[in-house]
């Protein structure tokens, strides 16, 4: 194979993650929003399916390591690995994952200020490894060439080891990271946490920017930061960098919408990706704080966008003509949930064996990252966190 050559491009993104034909996950989640931002952005597909998982019937194939790998070579022969940035995301199998990293390893030697955010998709709180048991042990061994990596909680400890349950627990696990790999950036995606270990901590609620969007009055749906109960959760993200030394971590209370959405991990890892050192950026926020901080704005807004919208199609048959939102504080939605199956099939009945019955529903829920592209270009002041305390909070076994 030709080796790596070719000078790096600054505005190009290599993705290497799934691609679906109908639907927002992936390479599909990620390619737009980051050509939106003025990337040039490479594919590899690692499958090819008619939709994602959540829609229960599926179909398509996987790319074979073989395939992958004759990709890489025909990059290779023309000369066309000029990227700056990596982006990667759910790969199927060992062998295929093994071939990625000794692809990345390349490209990483002949440029080592190339920019590679890693996000280890393996599985969820409970739902448990959705990926062979055999890509663990590969994607710790890729954490030494990622320069940041967006794992959620169940992810973080499967690479730590580490179980989760308190604050001290998380450093000890974001300190694991950092350290036995020499990690440089960690982007937690989130984690639920009570809403009055959430005040405790003083973090900031969500910018107006994003609360100029929310119904009048808030809907049943929506939990935050002072408006919850105490005993209610939120997610937090958490931005952890370490250097000289030292774990510098950032906190970012999210609200919790109640609704099911797909692709926000591989949407939030791609716009990590966009703002991570953008040279054409002015902030006084440290690089990760930075990035997460503009990430966040753009999925916290598509999330609130998609649901409202969502709620706004189901009308008394479930299934109404798509149009556009045109008030978000229409109160007709503004305590509403989207009807469970049960009850969509009490006002219409369907045929619960017919995959277009769920098929129907699940795609209201898609992310409108091409609607709500203004909501990318935009970029806004970014979501409000805060330094934490390290000391202290361990001071005070928080």
């Amino acid at each position: 194979m030709a080796a790596y050559s070719s000078a790096p491009d600054p505005g190009r993104v290599l993705s290497i993650q799934s691609h679906v034909v109908s639907g927002y996950v992936g390479n599909r989640a990620a390619t737009f929003p980051l050509q939106t931002l003025g990337y040039d952005v490479d594919v590899i597909n690692t499958v090819q399916f008619s939709n994602h998982t959540g829609y229960g019937h599926v179909n398509g194939h996987k790319t074979t390591p073989e395939q992958l790998t004759a990709i890489f070579e025909g990059l290779t022969t023309n000369g066309l690995v000029s990227h700056s940035r990596i982006l990667t995301g759910y790969v199927p199998g060992a062998e295929a994952l093994q071939v990625v990293s000794d692809q990345i390893r390349q490209m990483k030697e002949v440029d080592p200020d190339l920019i590679y955010v890693l996000d280890p998709v393996m599985g969820d709180m409970g739902t448990g490894l959705y990926v062979s048991k055999e890509v663990v042990p590969i994607y710790k061994s890729m954490l030494s060439i990622a320069t940041v990596i967006t794992p959620n909680q169940f992810e973080v400890e499967l690479l730590s080891g580490i179980n989760i349950n308190s604050l001290p627990t998380l450093h000890t696990a974001l300190h694991q990271l950092h350290t036995t790999s020499s990690l440089p950036h960690v982007a937690f995606s989130s984690i639920p946490l009570p809403i009055s270990l959430v005040d405790s901590l003083s973090l900031p609620s969500p910018p107006a920017s994003y609360t100029r969007l929310l119904p009048d009055p808030l809907p049943q749906w929506y939990d935050a930061a002072g408006v919850g109960a105490p005993e209610d959760e939120v997610l937090v993200c958490f931005a952890s960098t370490w250097a000289d030394g030292k774990m510098d971590t950032w906190a970012f209370a999210l609200p919790t919408i109640r609704g099911y959405f797909s692709g926000v991990g591989d949407l939030f890892s791609a716009m990590v990706l966009a703002h991570f050192q953008n040279p054409d950026s002015v902030s006084e926020l440290p690089p990760l704080p930075h990035a997460v901080s503009k990430a966040l704005l753009a999925v916290q807004q598509i999330l609130l966008r998609t649901h409202l919208y969502s709620l706004g199609q189901t009308g008394a048959s479930g299934m109404a003509t798509p149009r556009p939102l045109h008030r978000p504080s229409d109160q007709t939605t503004s305590g509403s949930v989207i009807p469970s199956d049960t009850e969509l099939d009490a006002i219409n009945p369907l045929n619960p064996k017919d995959p277009k019955r769920k098929a129907k529903r699940m795609r209201l829920r898609e992310l409108r990252v091409v609607q709500e592209r203004a909501l990318i270009q935009d970029g806004g002041e970014g979501w409000p966190g805060r330094q934490l305390d390290w000391d202290d909070l361990l001071r005070h076994g928080m």
